[in-house]
């Protein structure tokens, strides 16, 4: 089954449930969240700054124009978002804060903080909870 037909069967699912839920997809729109399993700590970090207090539908464009410029690859490297300039983030959708949470994200796993994910697996919470709550 490819992943637009479960989002299909979840919307239909959760429409049909109750009118709460039909009145909520209705909305906001249903999730398109990128379940990507393999995501890098900072990517997963980026990509929920850019849905944070937005629907599904506007996170989407947001991180849609995020890889615009970065045609070829997945997702902007750390390296490419701590050289964006502020204008291009702000243009994407980003607000002031959101950037300055970004790029504290991407220098923050440029010194290491944030750690791969292969790190990151062999860490327990806690420690992974206190590394990563350092940053703004």
């Amino acid at each position: 089954m490819n992943l637009l037909s479960r989002y299909d069967e979840s919307v239909a699912f959760l429409s049909s449930h109750d009118e709460d839920w039909a009145g909520l997809i209705e909305l906001v729109g249903p999730r398109r969240y990128d379940p990507k399993a393999a995501r890098e700590p900072y990517e997963a970090l980026v990509w929920a700054i850019a849905y944070q207090q937005l629907t599904a539908k506007a996170g989407d464009a947001i991180i849609g124009r995020l890889k615009g410029p970065f045609e070829g690859r997945d997702f902007p490297t750390p390296e490419d978002l701590i050289a964006a300039e502020f204008d291009p983030l702000r243009a994407c959708g980003f607000s002031a804060s959101k950037i300055a949470a970004i790029k504290a994200i991407t220098q923050g796993t440029l010194d290491g903080l944030i750690p791969t994910r292969d790190i990151a697996a062999t860490m327990d919470d806690e420690a992974l909870i206190e590394r990563m709550t350092v940053i703004k």
